[in-house]
């Protein structure tokens, strides 16, 4: 007679062992020895037996998936479609997915509900790694409850008690600013909205004019797309509104655009204007002139972030983690190659 295995008491049996074991054997635990492991795993396929994930999911009030949320306030904050941010949350789902863990992906808008509690208390999430800290970081901050599981990608403050993984953004500003100087550079400007991020940059870049006795012009005001630094751009050297002959961008986004117009207009980079971004995605190096930019490390960020969370999710302590920043020199700006 054939042993039907209909449930995981059914397969525990059948391999001689508690359901408890059979459980953990057939989720990899290491707390049972490999050999155990393989024979029940073994035995669960001879007999098509698979866990019932959603009912196990609903008895331990768990969803087994993680969210990553992009917070915007309007349409035309950075969104998640964005270069870097694409190319980080690649790298979360691939970790995740090695944990055994979903991926849901969502954009929320600051105002259609009070908080992000939304996905613990309806069990859509067991918890959440966030991009978009926004240039209301009071506002952001009022989402969470911070008792809950949560990573956020973007700038430590005191205003915040969430964990943060990022890079120092006002060294970032500072360095990208500081080159162009020394590239000879006398008028130069900022470009981007300055979000609670970006802020930062335009900090660190302001700290190195005023070290090198140059003025801070006004910054342009330009959205997180190449399609907007590029009508900007445009529209300022058709009315001879252009003076500068430096850029510090607040991402390589930005910075692709403002290199199109400069081009069409028959500007030289970095001879007449130099430019450097912020980020480093892949495409820069592969642009002409290859575009300097201020790296963020997309593989390590992404793998912090999940492992933060992981640790929250263990109930271990964690705390903040801020990566390297440095700069990437390439054609856009170095004026006098070595």
């Amino acid at each position: 007679m054939v042993t039907k295995v209909r449930t995981l008491s059914d397969l525990a049996k059948l391999a001689g062992v508690s359901g408890s074991t059979a459980s953990r054997a057939l989720n990899d635990n290491k707390l049972i020895s490999a050999k155990t492991r393989e024979r029940i795993q073994k035995l669960a396929a001879q007999h098509n037996f698979k866990i019932n994930t959603a009912a196990r999911n609903l008895r331990l009030k768990t969803s087994n998936t993680i969210a990553v949320v992009m917070v915007k306030s309007s349409e035309l904050d950075q969104s998640i479609t964005d270069s870097f941010l694409l190319n980080m949350v690649g790298i979360i789902a691939e970790e995740l997915s090695r944990h055994g863990f979903d991926v849901l992906l969502v954009t929320h808008f600051i105002g259609q509900t009070t908080s992000l509690d939304e996905y613990f208390t309806m069990n859509r999430a067991d918890g959440l790694i966030v991009f978009g800290q926004g240039d209301d970081i009071t506002a952001f901050n009022q989402l969470f409850n911070h008792l809950n599981p949560i990573v956020v990608w973007g700038e430590q403050s005191p205003q915040n008690d969430y964990v943060t993984v990022g890079t120092d953004n006002v060294k970032g500003g500072y360095l990208a600013c500081q080159h162009l100087v020394q590239q000879g550079c006398q008028n130069i400007v900022f470009s981007g909205v300055r979000s609670f991020e970006t802020g930062k940059r335009f900090e660190g870049y302001q700290k190195a004019l005023k070290q090198a006795n140059l003025k801070v012009p006004l910054p342009l005001d330009i959205h997180f797309t190449s399609e907007d630094a590029y009508k900007v751009t445009l529209e300022l050297l058709k009315t001879k509104q252009f003076p500068y002959d430096g850029v510090v961008a607040a991402s390589d986004n930005i910075a692709l655009g403002m290199i199109r117009a400069l081009h069409e207009q028959g500007v030289s980079i970095p001879e007449q204007v130099a430019i450097v971004g912020y980020d480093d995605i892949e495409v820069c190096a592969f642009t002409k002139p290859a575009l300097s930019s201020v790296h963020q490390d997309i593989h390590q960020g992404g793998k912090h972030l999940v492992n933060c969370l992981l640790d929250l999710l263990a109930k271990k302590p964690v705390e903040s983690v801020q990566l390297d920043t440095q700069l990437i020199t390439r054609d856009s700006s170095v004026r006098n190659p070595k």
